[in-house]
């Protein structure tokens, strides 16, 4: 009687045990693992505003193509109702990514330089360097449009560091 009790005990402790690591299992995958920054106005200046997404486990490339995908899509409608927005234009597109010594090389489709408005322009490029930038593994950004270096990006001729780097800016920017 006692060995029946104990494979009884054994038995549901290893279905316990099993039930508590499909939950972990799933909460694990709901658990975000990126930031995507949305733009706010705050009445005289703009800010960025970070929101958690959970993209997956995915290389920098890979990573890169679902971070501009966000970008593009923009706010959630809450997210909206607390006055964020997205500069990204939504037809922008990854058309190349590649990841080396901590620097990602982002091609983008020239959608990305669309529109005017040099505090649409700041955004646009705060808002994708500061979202690539995290997870810690890329501290640099260099930016091509259509396979083209950029260094002055928009006709507002706005200056952009070959590369972008991280460490070097402290805070979240205020335009």
């Amino acid at each position: 009687m006692r060995t029946v009790v104990l494979r009884v005990v054994a038995l549901a402790l290893l279905l316990l045990l099993s039930l508590v690591g499909v939950i972990a299992v799933r909460t694990m995958q709901r658990v975000p693992d990126t930031v995507v920054y949305f733009v706010k106005d705050e009445g005289t200046t703009f800010t960025l505003e970070g929101v958690n997404r959970r993209l997956g486990r995915q290389d920098p490339s890979e990573r890169a193509a679902a971070q501009v995908a966000a970008l593009a899509r923009g706010p959630t409608a809450d997210e909206a109702a607390r006055g964020l927005h997205s500069s990204v234009p939504a037809d922008t597109a990854l058309l190349g990514a590649s990841f080396a010594g901590g620097t990602l090389t982002l091609d983008l489709s020239v959608a990305f330089e669309r529109g005017g408005g040099t505090a649409a322009m700041l955004g646009r490029l705060n808002q994708l360097f500061y979202t690539l930038t995290q997870p810690a593994d890329v501290s640099a950004i260099r930016l091509q449009l259509a396979g083209e270096p950029v260094t002055v990006f928009s006709a507002d001729g706005l200056l952009v560091d070959d590369p972008w780097v991280r460490g070097e800016r402290t805070g979240l920017p205020v335009w």
